[in-house]
């Protein structure tokens, strides 16, 4: 199985909400970093936590319209996360919306010689997720 089969199983089990799974992707030591939110994660373990708290937020989140970009130990995708804010957002202080959303999101993951991935970088629009829910709002 090569790098960009790794990320695209590892997001089929994010999908099924399956985050011990997903969290295969990563090695035991890592640097994750999700540029949006300001938050970095080091270790397995860690991750599977940051994956679980999208579970704790939207019980119906999926990831739709892949498109990856294999570069040998690089891997990129592009997708988006899609599914209703019914529960609470991780160390944000807004309610549950019960509101759909479509979260536009890119990824670009290292992998190590063992089919690892050791760094990853999540980039998604966070601003357009809060207006999409409601905890936003732009004044015209």
């Amino acid at each position: 199985m090569n790098n960009l089969e790794r990320l695209r199983k590892a997001h089929e089990a994010f999908s099924a909400h399956d985050a011990a799974s997903a969290a295969l992707l990563v090695a035991t030591t890592c640097t994750i970093t999700d540029h949006g939110r300001g938050v970095t994660v080091h270790s397995r373990d860690e991750f599977m936590g940051w994956l679980q708290a999208f579970f704790s937020m939207s019980s119906d989140m999926k990831l739709v319209d892949a498109v990856y970009i294999d570069a040998g130990e690089y891997v990129t995708a592009r997708f988006r996360g899609v599914g209703t804010q019914n529960g609470p957002m991780s160390n944000l202080p807004f309610g549950i919306s019960n509101k759909p959303f479509s979260l536009d999101v890119c990824e670009v993951w290292r992998f190590n010689a063992n089919g690892e991935a050791i760094e990853g970088h999540n980039y998604s629009d966070g601003l357009g997720l809060l207006l999409q829910l409601g905890h936003l709002q732009l004044n015209a």
